[in-house]
């Protein structure tokens, strides 16, 4: 099995804190983008280690795909399931900004095979919302969780944003209060980062806004966990949280080292072992696709692909990421899979794993390692010790 990543790159407006490859735009060339879409896909789908596979998990992503007809969906996904058959249980999300979508537009995205719904909703504040930049209003985050419910969506995400400088306790507990009481079926919960480049690092640099404080970052991460925990969300990854059988499992494709393609102008692939550019390492390849949407149009256009980065794994790095990668979930890291996968004891190659279970950093549970409590405080540092 594999999954699928479709990347549609425009937004109405783009947010001072996003660094994902977005463009502004009150037009876009809709079916000429897609053709192209397609076009890759055909690429991809007759070589390793894709050819023949089925699709697990599908995922529309951006940007904003809601601004994408449902008809326009629908094409694609019956064009990507003649060319790798979707399972008949997949799960097919699509990400959605409140205030680009009503009922009827989400019923015919329901219709046209979108199982999933991922609403950004971020904050119920309005002066939070405000100052994330954010176009959409409160009132229309909360008829769009509505609307997404009406129209049939059985599954329902969404996401929150926490940390948002001039945030209270106070306001979050009321985010997560409200984002409970529409019962959605997963939250994503993400404290606000300051990606270098970004209008908002721009900002922060400047002094124009302040970082939330770290004692309260740290605070408002542990509260997160706790309150939905008690609302019946588990959190099955450090920021990811859901119902039982309810986790995302597009996410956990990447996070389990299973092949994903992903199309469109910038999106990334991965193939853990047999590449569609020829021999490799053995240990994985990930591409890049060109990021500007005219000359990933080009670029498929004359050669089938857009890919501009390329990186085959070596055996070091192909071992860190795995242990990254499984430590990320709260289900852990699975030393005997990783000794399988790489011919040699985890204890072996990372001695150093014994001094972090000592100082409380990792903890072993039904055989694997998990993030403990203060891991899970530092995770970016204890995940980049595998690193060397």
């Amino acid at each position: 099995m594999a999954s699928l990543y479709v990347h549609i790159p425009w937004c109405l407006s783009r947010c001072p804190y996003c660094d994902f490859n977005t463009y502004a735009a009150r037009s876009w060339p809709e079916e000429a983008y897609a053709e192209s879409l397609r076009k890759e896909l055909d690429w991809f789908g007759r070589l390793p280690p894709f050819a023949g596979a089925g699709l697990e998990t599908i995922f529309f992503g951006g940007g904003t795909p809601s601004l994408f007809e449902p008809a326009t969906i629908g094409r694609l996904l019956e064009h990507a399931n003649r060319r790798l058959p979707i399972a008949a249980d997949a799960e097919i999300t699509l990400e959605a900004n409140p205030g680009t979508v009503d009922e009827a537009r989400l019923a015919g995205l329901r219709r046209a095979g979108v199982n999933r719904l991922s609403l950004g909703v971020q904050t119920f504040q309005p002066r939070l919302l405000e100052a994330l930049g954010r176009r959409h209003s409160v009132d229309e985050s909360r008829e769009a969780l509505r609307a997404a419910r009406a129209a049939g969506f059985g599954n329902l995400s969404l996401d929150l944003i926490y940390a948002v400088p001039g945030q209270t306790l106070e306001d979050l507990e009321a985010d997560l209060a409200e984002a409970v009481s529409f019962a959605p079926d997963h939250v994503s919960a993400y404290a606000l980062t300051y990606e270098s480049g970004t209008p908002l690092h721009r900002d922060l640099q400047a002094g124009r806004v302040r970082r939330a404080p770290e004692e309260l970052e740290v605070t408002m991460f542990e509260r997160v966990r706790e309150r939905l925990a008690e609302s019946g969300y588990a959190a099955y990854e450090i920021s990811n949280h859901a119902r039982p059988g309810r986790e995302a499992r597009h996410n956990q494709a990447y996070w389990r080292y299973v092949p994903y393609l992903g199309l469109g102008a910038g999106a990334h692939s991965f193939a853990p072992g047999e590449s569609p550019f020829g021999p490799g390492t053995g240990f994985g390849v990930r591409w890049q696709n060109e990021r500007d949407p005219s000359t990933y149009r080009s670029r498929v256009a004359t050669s089938g692909n857009a890919a501009v980065e390329r990186e085959e794994l070596r055996r070091e790095q192909a071992m860190g990421e795995f242990c990254w990668l499984g430590l990320r979930e709260s289900r852990g890291l699975d030393p005997a899979a990783f000794a399988a996968r790489f011919g040699a004891p985890l204890s072996d190659v990372f001695p150093h794993a014994a001094e972090l279970a000592a100082e409380d950093m990792l903890e072993s549970r039904d055989g694997r390692l998990v993030l403990g409590p203060r891991g899970l405080l530092v995770a970016d540092s204890v995940f980049a010790s595998f690193f060397g």
